[in-house]
């Protein structure tokens, strides 16, 4: 017992060793993991008996660290997928799905940044539990954006829309992206945890709110530093009209409906 004993231990500290040696000055798995749980907790989704949590998850990580993790990606997913049903499962919230985890190069974000994006939904591209790697994988957790209930508040109800509602950038770093606006009040910033995460270093963490009405769309300023402009004229709130130009911080765009 003792030598076999003895050769675990060694086997242990060696994948121990060979995981630091890996990872070394890079992001952790454990680093994606609370991520990922934050992630969870921050965009559910509160009904009348139940409490909604995403099951899919992109994770967006620096070229080289993304390189770095592409040997074990296959492996890496699984174990986060069960990490996610074991999360949900001590919170009592509900998965409509089987998790589903899949990791993204983003050249915008520093060696060792981690940015996560949960949604309900489907996911086409990226690096999944299949260990398969898909090349110039895009990012698509925008498109589906979250109401996330402020603590002690009673739920905000779904508007239901009978137009699509889109937010396009159309001058700034994410220049030419489209974020689709469900019935839900979506907050815009450069903080990673907002439901349209802008890497604009003129915005304000949390910029603006953006809530759907029954005719239409509010957008209000968040008390940002640099101001929220609507077709240039600087607004605390103002409602949206087709083609209206929104301006947060340095970036523009437009509000279009289909």
């Amino acid at each position: 017992m003792g030598f076999f004993s003895g050769l675990e231990g060694s086997l242990e500290k060696y994948i121990e060793g060979f995981f630091r040696d890996k990872f070394r000055g890079r992001v952790q798995p454990l680093e994606i993991a609370k991520k990922l749980a934050r992630e969870m907790r921050e965009r559910k989704r509160v009904s009348v008996n139940l409490v909604y949590a995403p099951h899919e998850y992109d994770v967006f990580l620096h070229p080289e660290d993304y390189s770095a993790i592409s040997f074990l990606a296959g492996a890496l997913s699984r174990e986060l997928q069960d990490y996610i049903s074991q999360k949900a499962g001590e919170k009592d919230f509900t998965l409509v799905a089987h998790p589903l985890v899949k990791f993204y190069e983003d050249t915008d974000l520093k060696p060792g940044q981690i940015r996560v994006g949960g949604k309900f939904g489907n996911s086409t591209a990226g690096v999944s539990g299949d260990g398969d790697v898909e090349a110039g994988a895009k990012n698509e957790f925008e498109d589906t954006l979250n109401y996330r209930p402020s603590r002690d508040t009673a739920p905000i109800p779904v508007i239901r829309q009978s137009q699509v509602y889109f937010l396009e950038v159309m001058d700034g770093p994410l220049a030419g992206k489209v974020f689709r606006l469900e019935g839900y009040p979506v907050v815009v910033g450069r903080r990673e945890s907002c439901d349209i995460t802008l890497p604009d270093a003129n915005m304000s963490r949390r910029h603006a709110r953006l809530e759907p009405q029954k005719s239409g769309w509010l957008v209000t300023d968040l008390d940002s530093t640099n101001g929220t402009f609507v077709n240039g004229d600087r607004i605390s709130a103002r409602k949206l009209e087709n083609g209206d130009s929104v301006k947060f911080g340095a970036t523009l765009c437009a509000f279009k409906v289909d």
